[in-house]
């Protein structure tokens, strides 16, 4: 989950879907006593939850031997929440070192785990921005010359590319 939550009063927080517990959401992590859970309850927050137990009486249906070891795994992990009346929810957004969102921060966390190609960059070096189609797009529209400089850069980016990936597979 991207956002980590500090429970406070409960108030700001849903009790199934948001990372409160265990750093992740409780639909999540009891995902057959989610399914027991009444479609209309999926919307209360951890305080209203937690009061008076609510939680205990939206679990609907034929409850399964799943759905009852979780609901005590989650009687058991509840027996240490104590909410906390003038504190509010902190909700932390986990890209950040200062733990707020972003649209920036957003956009780089997208590329996590992605594969970077840096020879496109060689792109750049003779002239080009952008990306293939962006390639592709100039050819009609500079000289000839500039064209064949440009494909000859490219063949040779592709060749060295092809080179290395033949010397990793040896």
């Amino acid at each position: 989950m991207a956002v980590k939550t500090v429970i406070g009063n409960g108030k700001n927080t849903s009790f199934w879907t948001d990372g409160w517990l265990l750093d992740q959401s409780l639909k999540q992590t009891l995902p057959h006593l989610y399914s027991a859970v009444a479609v209309r309850a999926r919307k209360r927050t951890v305080f209203d939850a937690i009061t008076d137990g609510r939680w205990i009486s939206d679990i609907r249906g034929a409850l399964s031997v799943q759905v009852l070891i979780e609901y005590i795994h989650l009687w058991e992990l509840l027996s240490d929440v104590e909410l906390q009346p003038e504190v509010e929810d902190l909700h932390i957004w986990k890209f950040t070192a200062s733990g707020l969102y972003s649209t920036k921060s957003a956009y780089e966390a997208l590329f996590i785990g992605a594969t970077q190609f840096d020879p496109w960059r060689e792109f750049g070096k003779a002239g080009l921005r952008g990306n293939a189609s962006s390639f592709c797009g100039l050819l009609p529209i500079i000289d000839a010359g500039q064209q064949t400089d440009l494909l000859k850069e490219a063949l040779t980016i592709h060749q060295n590319v092809h080179f290395v990936i033949k010397l990793k597979k040896q």
